[in-house]
């Protein structure tokens, strides 16, 4: 791979080489940060973050600089950590992916580590998935703050179905729709909005109604 010119942060990520499609073209391995380490970030290096499962990842390069694209060169593989050609890629093209999937994962795990937070109530892991200043519409009234909002969740109600997102311009906002039951059994509908805060998606709204 060489790093040349490109649209993100002007720069992009060039094969030096053929590749066949399902060949590995970039591998990468996520660095965790905690709050700490992303403040102490240089500046600029936040655009290379991303939220997994409630924690922050930095990317690495050359993998930071894989531009987006509507019809892209490669998949990403997450579970490999790597970059997979989905067509013959040849030697001085863009290395390029669908933004949409990256952001379609990063929520995808938030809800996971939502629902295994509920499940298993463990409140500190889910005060982890909450900005401080989170407002929850709950049957039992209005919660203001995290500190409020927690246990409301935890005793509230569990996701039934799939969430559909409807993603903000920019990426850095969501707003989602579910089904849950409530502890009596009773069917509601769930509105999340989250917020990419600090680097890590938070919610920051919940609706039960």
């Amino acid at each position: 791979m060489t790093v040349g010119t490109g649209n993100l942060a002007g720069r992009g990520v060039y094969a030096r080489r053929n590749f066949a499609p399902g060949e590995i073209v970039v591998g990468y391995r996520l660095r965790p940060l905690t709050a700490a380490e992303y403040e102490g970030l240089p500046a600029g290096e936040e655009l290379f973050v991303h939220s997994f499962g409630g924690r922050r990842f930095l990317y690495p390069p050359p993998a930071r600089y894989v531009n987006h694209s509507d019809d892209p060169s490669c998949h990403q593989d997450f579970e490999r950590c790597c970059d997979v050609a989905a067509r013959p890629i040849a030697a001085g093209e863009a290395i390029t992916i669908d933004a949409t999937r990256e952001t379609d994962r990063e929520l995808a795990t938030f809800v996971t580590a939502y629902e295994e937070a509920l499940a298993g109530g463990r409140a500190a892991d889910l005060a982890a998935l909450v900005d401080p200043g989170a407002v929850a519409w709950l049957p039992d009234g209005p919660r203001r703050g995290r500190d409020a909002v927690v246990p409301g969740l935890l005793a509230g109600a569990r996701i039934t179905s799939d969430v559909d997102w409807l993603v903000g311009t920019g990426r850095w906002e969501a707003v989602g729709s579910a089904t849950v039951r409530s502890a009596d059994g009773t069917d509601r509908h769930l509105t999340l909005l989250l917020k990419v805060v600090r680097g890590n998606w938070q919610i920051v709204y919940q609706h039960v109604g």
